[in-house]
């Protein structure tokens, strides 16, 4: 059974990686950003993939005990009710995708690269502290 601390690192691990392809391409992430929204490929990697991720979080680590799996919990919270938006209402999210498609590349690698940071501390210091 996956534990927080082999999600914290895989989710951590994912998300520093493709953070950081992003940050050194953003040219080509704004095209391809341009490009998702104008195509079933937007509705799949911006709704269908935070539910899956954002439900197997809540799934597996899913306790609110003062502890970084309540962190754990509350970003896959984040994630799944993200998703659920971006799927209910994907006229909408496309709305505030095409306003912002210059910044978006740029400030989701700066999440994304928050996130990782954290979660691999999570996942490899914390609990050796």
């Amino acid at each position: 059974m996956m534990n927080y601390l082999i999600f914290a690192r895989w989710f951590g691990l994912v998300s520093l990686f493709l953070s950081l392809g992003i940050l050194f391409n953003l040219e080509d992430a704004r095209e391809m950003a341009k490009n998702m929204v104008k195509s079933e490929t937007g509705y799949i990697m911006g709704g269908v993939l935070p539910v899956i991720f954002g439900s197997l979080s809540i799934l597996f680590v899913n306790s609110f005990d003062l502890s970084w799996n309540l962190l754990i919990t509350l970003v896959g919270a984040c994630v799944l009710l993200i998703g659920i938006f971006r799927v209910i209402f994907v006229k909408q999210w496309k709305i505030l995708i095409a306003r912002n498609i210059e910044r978006i590349p740029f400030l989701f690698s700066l999440f994304g690269l928050m996130f990782g940071v954290i979660l691999l501390y999570i996942g490899f210091i914390a609990q050796n502290l």
